[in-house]
């Protein structure tokens, strides 16, 4: 398999964006709507291009592993490898240890919400995430193959075009149902795999096209893709914002925002991608220490995943207690994104050197070859 050096910088990128999206969240423990409350809100929203980014990651590495004949069970037996392991413990942990807002133990769960936490990904906030890359590894031989079928046709981009409609139409029907039926059915919808194949199967026509890819991407102006995923972010993010001033919480606002928002989400993260590929390739052309440190960083995403809740809840406790200074203070989201990140890439990093934990932490250099 030809490794992508790209892949290791957007691993890098989508990590720490991650880390924003759960900092920032805690713009909910601020006392009524403020300036602070707000910004927090338009991070929040402008980060969530996090998962999309890993989900195209995912079909772009996969892709290029396996073309042509491969063994079924050879596959499976990887993808169990990489991430079951993983997901098994980390629920365990998270199922025993509060990392939102505080940490602290949550006593002994009930087998109903141990069930619960395996299906739905409900032991942490960041778990959820397994539950629908899961589905697409087990799913990924068959989209595959369906992908082919369309690209040997010459229809490929036919079929982006359409998955991209039908994600949006999805997510847009998940949110309705959420809205009339019950938030559990939104809870249900969001984690299944329609809500972002669209962007596994765009990571799977970047790895069977990468020339062509890179070519084109190369054509466009790099102020261009720049400010189309600024424009984004500022369109998505404003509109959250002002929604939330609005209605005075984010879950005061009404289901057309949330539908539009699920509309408009695509066309945002798109050109981010784009950009994060544009800035990648920046990156390694200038080489020295920030591509190797950018490089590092991702080839660690994966632990700094499953890591960081614990490390933003200690950070945020320690935080308190040294400085007096809360969630409602301006200088607590800045100073725990550093340290989270910080601290998280140390510890995954550090316990790289430990017999056994890269099985438990998903090493990248595990994902590099399986």
């Amino acid at each position: 398999m030809v490794w992508f050096r790209e892949v290791e910088y957007l691993r890098g990128f989508a990590a720490l964006a991650v880390i924003a999206v759960h900092v920032s969240m805690n713009f909910t423990r601020i006392p009524g709507v403020n300036l602070l409350a707000l910004t927090d809100v338009a991070v929040y929203v402008i980060a969530h291009f996090a998962v999309p980014v890993f989900i195209f990651i995912s079909g772009w590495v996969l892709a290029a592993r396996y073309s042509g004949a491969y063994s079924l069970p050879d596959f499976y037996r990887r993808r169990a490898r990489t991430i079951l392991l993983p997901y098994l413990f980390f629920t365990a942990l998270y199922l025993l240890v509060v990392v939102e807002g505080t940490i602290g133990f949550a006593g002994m769960p009930s087998p109903g919400a141990v069930a619960k936490a395996l299906l739905f990904g409900t032991a942490a906030y960041n778990l959820w995430f397994f539950v629908l890359i899961i589905q697409l590894y087990l799913l990924f031989p068959l989209i595959a193959r369906g992908y082919d079928w369309f690209d040997r046709g010459g229809a490929a981009l036919f079929l982006l075009l359409s998955l991209l409609f039908f994600q949006v139409l999805w997510n847009v029907g998940a949110h309705c149902l959420g809205a009339f039926a019950g938030t559990e059915w939104y809870t249900v919808l969001i984690r299944v795999f329609p809500s972002h194949l669209f962007y596994f199967v765009l990571g799977i026509y970047v790895a069977r096209h990468t020339d062509n890819f890179r070519s084109q991407l190369r054509s466009f102006s790099p102020a261009g893709v720049l400010a189309a995923a600024g424009a984004g972010a500022l369109l998505l993010g404003g509109m959250w914002a002002a929604a939330v001033l609005y209605y005075g919480s984010l879950s005061g606002a009404t289901l057309s925002v949330f539908c539009i928002y699920r509309i408009l989400e695509p066309f945002y993260y798109v050109p981010v991608i784009a950009a994060l590929v544009l800035a990648a390739w920046r990156l390694e052309g200038r080489g020295g220490r920030p591509a190797g440190a950018s490089r590092s960083f991702g080839e660690h995403s994966y632990g700094i995943y499953l890591v960081h809740p614990l490390v933003i809840a200690a950070g945020a406790a320690a935080w308190t207690s040294l400085t007096g200074l809360t969630w409602a203070d301006w200088l607590t989201y800045p100073v725990l994104f550093l340290v989270t990140a910080a601290a998280s890439y140390g510890a995954v990093r550090g316990a790289s050197g430990v017999p056994y934990a890269g099985y438990l932490l998903g090493e990248s250099r595990v994902q590099k070859t399986d």
